[in-house]
């Protein structure tokens, strides 16, 4: 080994240089890491737990009455004839639907029926009340070109 400050021979071990008396400085000995073997860890296995359900039960459709349903229907589909009798039952109907689906019925059977017979009935109530509004017009406008007719008829005499 060497003094770093005079670059005099100095024997190994000793703590200062025998020409110039500095003290040598020790280079640390590098020594090759130990490897070691990765020590294998047991895989940790997540704990899953079962969620309480979110949603609230709803009424079985077994409970639930649809007979309310297939009578509106009826009476729409019956009083179609009368128009706005059969109206107001068509939507008495089609509320009473929305509100047993609501209630988590399931529209089939008597309810399925009388949905059906409450949307004819609307159908036909429209129609009929359409065809009595045309009616009149057209017989309110025949009268009034026959008033007008006779009018002046009577007016080349």
């Amino acid at each position: 080994m060497y003094c770093k400050n005079c670059g005099a021979e100095i024997a190994d071990g000793s703590a200062f240089c025998t020409e110039c008396g500095a003290p040598v400085q020790q280079e640390p000995i590098q020594q090759e890491p130990i490897q070691q073997e990765p020590v294998q860890q047991e895989p940790v296995q997540p704990q899953y737990v079962q969620a309480e359900p979110q949603y609230t039960p709803v009424q079985p459709a077994a409970d639930l009455n649809s007979t309310p349903i297939l009578i509106t229907g009826i009476l729409a589909l019956a009083l179609c004839w009368t128009g706005i009798g059969g109206l107001i039952c068509a939507i008495i109907c089609m509320n009473k639907v929305k509100q047993f689906q609501a209630a988590g019925g399931v529209i089939s059977g008597k309810a399925k029926v009388g949905k059906i017979l409450g949307t004819l009935g609307l159908v036909f109530s429209i129609l009929y009340m359409v065809f009595w509004v045309i009616y009149f017009i057209v017989v309110i406008v025949a009268a009034i070109g026959g008033a007008l007719n006779n009018a002046s008829s009577l007016i080349d005499f």
